[in-house]
């Protein structure tokens, strides 16, 4: 596996999107991760100084991804979200979306036409496996936004400021390692707000923008793989105009 410390989008895209989520048990000897946002789609990283590991993993072109734990996760934090969760308006689907998670990041490989993986249905002496860990799950407020969006036509785009209390968030850990030896060759973490828009169905759908945020994840993953020095990868923007 081939990673480099890579230069990200822009300044303002930095600062305008989501803050890293704080770390997790999940996560390691997390004093030790480093601040990847200048350089990768990932807010933090921790790669092993192990160099028989590495070169044993390296070698390796079979990933297993195990099933997403949710023994990390946190309770719901937007108190107007924490309220429509209690009322029964919108439903807390963790297992669906840890489900989802997996099979993205199993996807993005098979997608792939030049993946550095092939996929492998449970870990082996070859392989090396994937765990990830979903430890934030914030939904998005559809009636909030509803609201929101309807003042932007009367009150101007200022309306939008309060997303803050309407937007969703989702944030995951991961960790690569030798599935032979059980030696823990890479770790990440990201966490990913709703992106900003004048007007998206995602809005609407309290985990609409946490789909497109395992989509893009699993894609920057299976990239960062493969990815040759002197390469770079895209981080995602903070906002976006596409309505779906």
């Amino acid at each position: 596996m081939a990673l480099v410390l890579l230069t990200s989008c822009g300044t303002t895209n930095r600062l305008l999107k989501a803050k890293p989520a704080k770390l997790s048990a999940f996560f390691e000897q997390p004093e030790k991760a480093m601040d990847t946002r200048k350089q990768l789609p990932f807010h933090k990283l921790w790669m092993t100084t192990d160099k028989e590991l590495e070169a044993g993993v390296i070698k390796k072109t079979k990933l297993y991804v195990a099933p997403v734990t949710l023994q990390y996760l946190r309770p719901i934090q937007k108190p107007l979200v924490k309220k429509e969760v209690q009322w029964g308006s919108i439903e807390r689907r963790e297992n669906e979306m840890a489900l989802r998670l997996r099979n993205e990041f199993a996807k993005a490989f098979l997608r792939s036409p030049q993946s550095r993986y092939s996929i492998e249905q449970k870990p082996g002496p070859d392989t090396v496996t994937l765990e990830l860990a979903i430890v934030e799950l914030n939904p998005t407020s559809p009636k909030g936004n509803a609201v929101k969006t309807a003042l932007k036509f009367v009150v101007g785009p200022v309306a939008g400021l309060g997303g803050y209390f309407t937007k969703g968030n989702m944030a995951i850990e991961g960790k690569v390692r030798d599935s032979k030896s059980g030696g823990l060759f890479l770790q990440f973490a990201d966490n990913e707000a709703d992106k900003m828009t004048f007007y998206s169905l995602r809005d609407f759908k309290p985990y609409g923008h946490a789909t497109q945020a395992m989509l893009k994840w699993s894609e920057q993953f299976e990239l960062m793989t493969r990815t040759q020095p002197g390469q770079k990868i895209k981080d995602t923007s903070f906002i976006t105009l596409m309505p779906y």
